[in-house]
C-alpha cells in the first residue's frame, strides 16, 4: 500500500497548486515522511502501526491542492477516497485521518501515531533548517495568506509560536525539545537586537 500511496501524493504535490507553495510542498511532505520513519524506529514501533502514520503522512498536507485555509479536512477526504478505492480496512482510515486531523494547529493528538505525526509535522523547529523553512514560510503567507509584517514582527511571531507548540511524543519531548529551545534562545538574541536599536 505504502508504494501506491507514495506515487499518488508525490503526483498530486507535484501537479497542483501545491508545487507553488513555498513552505507546504512536495519537499515538506518527503521531510514530515522521513522524520516519521526516524521517529517509529527510535520509538520501536512495529511495521504495522509504522506504515499506518506514514500514510497518514503522505496524505498529510495534500488538501492544500484544493484549500488553503482548513485544508487538513480536504487531506482526509483525499486519504478516504484513494485509500476506500484501494480496500484498505475502515479502522485503519480512520486511524489515519485520526493523525491528519491532529495536525491541525493548535495540535491535538489523541493517539501515540497522531503524536508522532505531529512533531514529525514540526520537526524542523528543533533543528537549524527552522531559519530557512521559515522563510519560506512567511513568502508562503505574503502570497497566500495576505500576511505582510515587519522583521521584528516576524521574529515575534515566531517566538511565540516557538514558546506555545509542544512536542507530543516521548521521542519529541525527550530529544527534539532541546533542539527548540536552543532555537528559542537564538529568536530571542535576534529580537534583542531590534530592542538596542
Amino acid at each position: 500500500m505504502i508504494k501506491e500511496v507514495e506515487m499518488y501524493c508525490r503526483n498530486l504535490l507535484h501537479t497542483t497548486r501545491c508545487k507553488t507553495l513555498p513552505f507546504h510542498n512536495l519537499t515538506h511532505t518527503e521531510e514530515v515522511v522521513l522524520h516519521v520513519n526516524h521517529i517509529c524506529n527510535a520509538m520501536d514501533v512495529d511495521q504495522k502501526d509504522k506504515e499506518l502514520v506514514i500514510t497518514a503522512a503522505w496524505f498529510h498536507d495534500t488538501g492544500f491542492s484544493k484549500t488553503y485555509k482548513g485544508h487538513e479536512e480536504e487531506s482526509k477526504n483525499i486519504a478516504i477516497q484513494f485509500l476506500s478505492e484501494l480496500g484498505t480496512e475502515e479502522e485503519v482510515i480512520k486511524n489515519i485521518c485520526v493523525c491528519i486531523e491532529a495536525t491541525k494547529i493548535p495540535q491535538t493528538p489523541t493517539t501515540t501515531l497522531a503524536e508522532i505525526l505531529c512533531d514529525a509535522d514540526i520537526f524542523h523547529i528543533s533543528t537549524p533548517h527552522f531559519y530557512y523553512r521559515k522563510i519560506l514560510l512567511r513568502r508562503e503567507w505574503e502570497v497566500y495568506c495576505n500576511m505582510s509584517m515587519t522583521d521584528k514582527e516576524w521574529h515575534e511571531l515566531n517566538l511565540d509560536f516557538l514558546k506555545n507548540i509542544h512536542f507530543k511524543s516521548t521521542y519529541g519531548k525527550e530529544i527534539l525539545e532541546k533542539g527548540k529551545q536552543e532555537n528559542i534562545k537564538k529568536v530571542q538574541q535576534i529580537l534583542a537586537y531590534y530592542d538596542r536599536e
